[in-house]
């Protein structure tokens, strides 16, 4: 059963869509999905959430299974009911957990063992355990379990990290193939998707390698891992290349950990479907918002006594209800409104360049910049 459609654009380049989830109902592509790790986008509701007009959120599975864990979450119907969301899920595997600190993972080609951000436990994750999770979680898309390694690491860590992503592929699309529906707390018609993640650095033969072993095991959609995590900017882009060449043009493809919106637009052109980051909500804590196609800091004197909003036009509850000169007052004093006005807006930002960049492509139109998109975005 296909679950995406193209619906205007190139198959080559440029692409609007449509996923059909599986709780029902579907997000657009391009989409963007702000990072809720532990169940919940950092200072803001999930009603405050969907008010920036966000469809989608990605959570991270392994760091939920442990806490508050998954017999909880699925007692209570799965992620959405637990955290009073009502749009599309996705969730990440714990992969990424191999490059941060703290985690020390052991890693063979059974599994991995981490230790636990909450009591210092080490924990097993295995491909079947994560397919098992994300199904008792109840979420729309899980990612299957894969190695992320860093950045600047040699040839042959590159090359074993491959063969653990291509190995606990196959082993996760085995354990979906023997049927989960009795995990699933909305029942058998409710398992979720499940899409695989690429690797390969930025060893482009590796890469294209990689890919068209993960492709042609038939996940559900892709994602592209490993980059966008300190290497060159053009190394990034020309490895994305690598990876969207051989993706099939009728599943969706998620370019992980990306949220600058000059980065958003220039993989879009090459084909790409879905993002997230934290960059827009992690930015706005730090006192930075977007505005017109930069941003600036909310700190700065400038903003002082400021009448008028963050940015003339923009249509969220921070710009429509408050000026620069109270935001600028919150910051100072340490509130927290400040950082969840800040967020709410941030994430408005990105929302709204990503319908403007749907917009753009269902009309036909592929030569799009920020600065355009920005026009379209606040003219009304």
């Amino acid at each position: 059963m296909r679950h995406f459609r193209i619906v205007g654009g190139d198959e080559g380049g440029p692409r609007a869509g449509k996923l059909e989830l599986p709780r029902g109902g579907e997000v657009c592509t391009p989409l963007f999905l702000p990072v809720a790790t532990k169940m919940s986008v950092k200072t803001i509701s999930s009603v405050e959430v969907r008010s920036t007009g966000t469809e989608a959120v990605i959570t991270n599975g392994f760091l939920c299974s442990l806490q508050p864990g998954s017999d909880e979450i699925f007692s209570a119907g799965g992620m959405h009911t637990y955290m009073g969301w009502d749009g599309g899920l996705f969730s990440d595997s714990g992969g990424f957990q191999f490059i941060r600190k703290g985690f020390e993972p052991v890693v063979s080609d059974g599994g991995v063992r981490l230790r636990s951000p909450f009591d210092g436990s080490m924990t097993s994750l295995t491909p079947e355990s994560v397919v098992e999770f994300h199904t008792m979680h109840g979420v729309d898309v899980g990612m299957v379990l894969d190695h992320c390694p860093k950045h600047d690491v040699g040839r042959e860590e590159l090359l074993l990290s491959s063969r653990l992503t291509v190995g606990w592929a196959k082993r996760s699309r085995m354990r979906i193939d023997e049927g989960l529906g009795d995990l699933s707390p909305a029942g058998p018609s409710s398992t979720p998707l499940f899409f695989a993640i690429t690797q390969g650095g930025t060893d482009l033969k590796l890469r294209a390698e990689n890919t068209a072993k993960l492709v042609d095991l038939g996940f559900d959609g892709y994602g592209i891992g490993g980059l966008s995590i300190g290497e060159k900017k053009e190394d990034t882009f020309r490895s994305l290349k690598a990876s969207t060449d051989l993706l099939p043009v009728e599943k969706p493809r998620y370019f992980m950990g990306v949220g600058e919106p000059e980065d958003m637009i220039r993989s879009v052109k090459m084909g790409v479907d879905i993002f997230d980051s934290v960059y827009p909500t992690r930015n706005a804590r730090h006192r930075s918002v977007f505005v017109g196609t930069g941003r600036e800091n909310i700190r700065a004197s400038g903003w002082k006594g400021m009448d008028g909003p963050i940015m003339e036009g923009c249509r969220c509850i921070a710009c429509r209800s408050y000026s620069r000169g109270y935001i600028h007052h919150l910051f100072k004093a340490g509130e927290p409104l400040g950082q969840r006005l800040a967020t709410i807006h941030n994430l408005t930002y990105i929302q709204e360049l990503m319908k403007a960049v749907r917009n753009r492509i269902l009309e036909g139109s592929y030569g799009f910049g920020l600065g355009t998109l920005v026009e379209m975005m606040f003219s009304a």
